[in-house]
């Protein structure tokens, strides 16, 4: 988050601070969905593709050292990923850029079916 004086994050929920993403590889193969098939059967745990095509393993965890304000309570020593995070890459005002969405196993398998359906 922000340093708590700036305005830049006044009214901010601490959403940038309630879950984590990694970026996966794009999955090519109906074996390459294993993998998203296993991930979206954990709680907390979605698979979203970007619109620019990158695709992400999002677990929805908050960071441990969020306060009940929404402050980093250690913003001082906060780490490195924190510090470098901009402003405009805030969800602020849930301004979304996901083409896709999975977050149940039925969803994912939806989307394999219809993106294999030729060769099924």
């Amino acid at each position: 988050m922000k340093d708590p004086k700036s305005k830049t994050c006044n009214g901010c929920k601490g959403d940038c601070c309630r879950y984590l993403a990694i970026e996966i590889d794009t999955p090519k193969t109906k074996e390459d969905f294993e993998d998203l098939r296993w991930y979206v059967t954990h709680k907390n745990v979605n698979v979203y593709v970007e619109e620019d095509n990158m695709w992400n393993v999002e677990f929805i965890t908050p960071c441990e050292f969020l306060d009940e304000d929404n402050q980093c309570t250690v913003y001082e020593n906060r780490p490195g990923i924190c510090k470098e995070y901009e402003h405009d890459e805030c969800l602020f005002h849930n301004e979304y850029n996901e083409k896709h969405t999975f977050k149940t196993l039925k969803e994912i398998d939806e989307y394999i079916k219809n993106k294999f359906k030729k060769i099924i």
